[in-house]
């Protein structure tokens, strides 16, 4: 593929020195907050709760996606993001593979709603779920195949060549980018994970198909990164941190990040595909031996 726009080539509103030092609150990413707050609403929710509502290891998992999510989007590690491609990889990895899945076991909304005040959830919260337009986009985006689509078309957008180095250039479309993986993530694993007390419908066999189709198109982009001659993204105009060495190129960089998406991804999709498996089967011995009793 073509090396993109050079440095002198983007307009000025889309300009960023690589070298600035980041502090609070300017360089912190919103979406890290999001993930804050909602940590915060998960704790104080359970305490509203007058019986358990999730079990312990739901709680666990909770806060280990949740630490993660928080921990991908820290200051530090997004700066090296701005600098470093094969960065922002585990930073979209994390989010989408680990975090994001891991607080969907923990049931986060049914419990966080129960943390808002009484007067936010009775003039604020059921007024905008009640609403037409909010039922009718929630429940367009809660369809299995509309949320699928919406995950895969947001994921490849984001990785083309001119939207993402719109991202890097540009702080506000790196923050629309992060809530857009986060969002549609949530909607994705949504539909693969059955965070009780809440449940899916979607049968355990085609939620192994979702998984096995976002392998295969992170597989092809994965390979289309690590084995390009040129350069997809405009890293080769920031400076790279102090401790990246100077023997690695920039397509060095790329197709790390290529490697990141491709093994490290590829590891956990395959896990997730195993777990499905064995959660149907298990489900359909139970299912027999209830024929049978």
């Amino acid at each position: 593929m073509a090396r993109v726009f050079a440095h002198s080539d983007v307009p000025e509103f889309l300009s960023w020195d690589p070298d600035a030092s980041w502090s609070f609150p300017s360089d912190w990413d919103p979406t890290l907050f999001f993930f804050v707050f909602l940590a915060i609403g998960y704790i104080y929710g359970l305490r509203r709760f007058k019986k358990k509502v999730v079990a312990f290891w739901q709680i666990a998992l909770f806060f280990v996606g949740v630490s993660l999510n928080i921990a991908a989007l820290s200051p530090r590690v997004d700066h090296w993001a701005g600098q470093l491609f094969f960065v922002h990889m585990i930073q979209h990895m994390t989010i989408i593979l680990l975090g994001s899945p891991l607080m969907i076991f923990g049931a986060p909304f049914t419990v966080i709603i129960r943390a808002l005040p009484a007067a936010l959830r009775r003039y604020v919260y059921f007024p905008l779920v009640k609403n037409p337009v909010v039922r009718s986009v929630h429940k367009l985006w809660s369809q299995p195949l509309v949320s699928l689509a919406l995950f895969h078309l947001n994921f490849w957008f984001w990785h083309l060549p001119r939207p993402y180095n719109l991202a890097l250039f540009n702080d506000f479309y790196h923050i629309i980018e992060h809530m857009m993986m986060a969002l549609t993530a949530i909607y994705f694993w949504r539909h693969i994970i059955d965070p009780r007390p809440l449940f899916s419908s979607v049968h355990m066999g085609v939620r192994i198909l979702y998984l096995a189709s976002f392998m295969v198109l992170n597989i092809i982009l994965a390979a289309l990164l690590t084995y390009a001659d040129d350069l997809w993204y405009a890293y080769e105009h920031i400076t790279p941190p102090q401790w990246w060495s100077d023997s690695w190129s920039r397509i060095d960089d790329q197709r790390l990040g290529g490697l990141v998406m491709w093994v490290p991804g590829g590891i956990l999709l395959f896990i997730s595909m195993s777990l499905c498996f064995l959660v149907w089967v298990h489900r359909e011995q139970q299912r027999e031996n209830a024929l049978k009793a």
